[in-house]
């Protein structure tokens, strides 16, 4: 009786220890506050895509870098869409806010749509790593048909991060992501101007 006694014990000790985990918190990118719209030159119709992410950031997991060679994959803190499309759909806002016109569409757009420009993204590091967040990026303007490409860029943007936490980290994301945004539409428009 005594030893059936201590296993009862012993196993409500047990169930009794075991805690639930952490609630996951999911996390989106945003687009720039307010962006500061330039003067109406000309209406300039940009297609953005496709934007290429590498395998390892493209998943649920919010990636930080730990070390040269080593990354982090967080188990409670995720995207709360795809990484990619929300690149693309960041950048596409940032874009609308920065040129002279709000004639942005996202690849795969519609034959109807008529695009000046095509912006080709291809992103090489976008995660946080030792306090701030880092996004190098390759980049292309073409003429809208895509036949004619009018400049290849490679970029790179470090934004500090406010804090250590994952909310911290996404938010100089953002940041980093407006910065190129905006140096996207400045090459754009001086495209434009001839």
């Amino acid at each position: 009786m005594r030893s059936t006694f201590l296993a009862a014990s012993l196993a409500a000790l047990l169930l009794g220890g075991c805690g639930t985990s952490p609630d996951t918190r999911f996390y989106v990118l945003s687009a720039a506050q307010e962006p500061a719209r330039p003067p109406v030159e000309r209406e300039i119709a940009v297609g953005v895509g496709p934007v290429e992410l590498p395998e390892y950031l493209d998943r649920p997991q919010i990636v930080t870098r730990s070390g040269q060679n080593e990354l982090r994959l967080a188990e409670f803190d995720k995207w709360a869409e795809s990484l990619k499309d929300s690149v693309t759909q960041v950048l596409a806002e940032n874009l609308a806010g920065y040129l002279p016109s709000r004639k942005v569409v996202t690849y795969p757009w519609k034959r109807s749509a008529q695009v000046d420009y095509q912006l080709v993204v291809k992103v090489i590091r976008f995660e946080g790593a030792g306090g701030e967040s880092v996004l190098n990026v390759r980049w292309s303007v073409s003429s809208g048909d895509g036949k004619t490409e009018l400049l290849v860029r490679e970029s790179r943007y470090a934004e500090p991060a406010a804090g250590a936490d994952y909310g911290a980290t996404v938010a100089a994301m953002s940041r980093a992501l407006a910065r190129f945004s905006r140096d996207a539409a400045e090459a754009v428009r001086g495209l434009s101007r001839g």
